[in-house]
């Protein structure tokens, strides 16, 4: 195929993401929100536009993933979660680490890792909804696995019904098993950027030294993807229940 038509197609996609990135106020919200924080802690102009471009990209590309008629229809049922179970508690952890990332934000890092403390506490309130979504699924399996137990226990025979609540275990265990480990990244991106502020703060290392930050940044992309699969198998769960 010549090359002109590559790049032609290259530049119609490149236009559908833009477009599609513009036409949602969610997007541009998202990046506003991520140019103005970085505003705020003192990055220089160019680099806060930076940081919100990005901010829109991934949003973009994470929106595209989880939205849909299921994600809607899962969003309308959504209820309430339920407490001391350990999905619920995987929440409330979760949502510790994204205030803890929100302080650091607040209290005007190093310029060596400001935007990447910027990026890090949106990732953290994307993937906070996220994990509330993943724990009312597992909710619903809960339950489901309730009503399945009290079907059993009225039957003879039982190797159907037994295989379904099999199934249904498996399922609880690998939402729970991949929000536990999703949770836990961000725990040590939260970590890892306290001990980059406190050790730029004590050895004023140069504001240029990024290496450390990228490799954050790097982190903060897998988060991303692991909340964008997890949401996808929450809506799954909950579509097959």
């Amino acid at each position: 195929m010549p090359a002109n038509v590559f790049r032609s197609a290259g530049a119609r996609a490149a236009g559908s993401f833009a477009a599609r990135a513009v036409r949602d106020p969610w997007y541009l919200l998202v990046a506003g929100v991520g140019t103005g924080s970085a505003w705020a802690i003192g990055l220089p102009f160019g680099a806060a536009v930076v940081v919100g471009g990005g901010m829109l990209g991934v949003a973009t590309v994470v929106g595209d993933r989880v939205r849909g008629p299921n994600a809607v229809a899962a969003d309308r049922v959504a209820r309430p979660l339920r407490t001391g179970t350990p999905q619920a508690i995987l929440v409330l952890t979760l949502q510790g680490y994204r205030a803890d990332l929100e302080r650091l934000q607040q209290a005007r890092p190093a310029a060596a890792v400001a935007g990447t403390a910027v990026q890090a506490s949106a990732a953290a309130r994307g993937a906070e909804t996220v994990a509330d979504r993943v724990a009312v699924a597992v909710d619903a399996v809960d339950d489901a696995l309730s009503r399945a137990d009290r079907v059993a226990r009225q039957m003879t025979r039982t190797t159907q019904v037994r295989a379904s609540i099999h199934r249904m275990q498996e399922r609880r265990s690998d939402l729970l098993a991949k929000l536990t480990a999703a949770v836990d990244e961000v725990g040590e991106v939260y970590t890892k950027l306290l001990e980059l502020s406190t050790a730029a703060e004590l050895i004023d290392v140069p504001t240029d030294d990024v290496s450390a930050a990228a490799q954050l940044n790097d982190s903060l992309d897998a988060i991303r993807g692991a909340f964008a699969e997890l949401e996808t198998d929450a809506i799954t769960t909950r579509a097959l229940l």
